[in-house]
């Protein structure tokens, strides 16, 4: 299994418009530290997945045929927003695994042009081609699901967006070991509530207890890459473009 991370950032990811903070500054001085909306390609055997949607040049970068299918975690715009271009066109029909949330996104699932929306429910394992998938809870402002994928003896868990884990989830992923865990950390410790997504401690302490081969954190806003230039902690982020082969080298 091959993934690749489209973008790494949260809504508030640098650079952030108006901000001259020093990973801000960073990210426009250098596009190799900006980060796009959280999402990431899915390729194993011929297949090939979208988690997520939010960058709004999905249509530029995936002509039509050359996806497979779209896995939406939820329905917040920076999610989504690629969709709402995708949709319009005259290409094959486009399965999107969703969770059920009646709201939806604006006018998305109401006229949802090529895209042919089908909701999942955690626990309920499906398969695509050849990969099973099965989605777990998330603890987010809205419903949201992750992604655990599992291709024979490999095995990856997309956990983006939430605030720690439910015990049912824990469960679910802790049946077979991981061999990558992507988990959503957007803030540096000791964030303020409310809020719906880990801060650095958070997401460590889920890690610790997972215990997958290779991690990488994903969702990051702009505070938290400051935190983590300025105090030289060692941790696993993942950055725009990056690739993690599971079987392979890492890129």
């Amino acid at each position: 299994m091959r993934l690749t991370f489209l973008g790494t950032g949260g809504v508030w990811a640098a650079p952030v418009h108006g901000c001259t903070c020093a990973a801000c500054d960073a990210a426009r001085a250098d596009p190799s530290r900006a980060r796009a909306p959280a999402s990431a390609l899915l390729e194993v055997a011929g297949l090939r997945l979208l988690i997520d949607a939010g960058r709004t040049d999905l249509v530029e970068h995936f002509p039509p045929g050359s996806l497979d299918g779209v896995l939406l975690t939820h329905f917040h715009a920076d999610h989504c927003l690629g969709l709402t271009l995708m949709r319009w066109s005259l290409a094959e029909p486009l399965p999107v695994w969703c969770p059920h949330d009646p709201r939806g996104y604006d006018d998305l699932t109401k006229h949802p042009g090529r895209l042919r929306f089908q909701t999942c429910a955690a626990g309920e394992a499906f398969c695509i081609g050849p990969v099973t998938v099965t989605p777990v809870a998330l603890i987010h402002s809205r419903p949201t699901l992750g992604w655990v994928i599992d291709h024979g003896a490999e095995r990856i868990a997309y956990l983006s967006d939430t605030r720690g884990l439910p015990e049912e989830t824990f469960a679910m992923l802790e049946a077979a070991p991981l061999d990558l865990v992507v988990l959503d950390c957007a803030y540096p410790p000791g964030a303020p509530d409310p809020r719906g997504h880990n801060d650095f401690d958070e997401s460590n302490a889920i890690l610790a207890r997972l215990a997958p081969k290779q991690a990488r954190l994903t969702h990051l806003n702009h505070d938290l890459d400051q935190y983590l230039a300025a105090s030289g902690v060692a941790c696993r982020t993942a950055w725009d473009h990056e690739v993690v082969e599971i079987g392979g080298p890492e890129r």
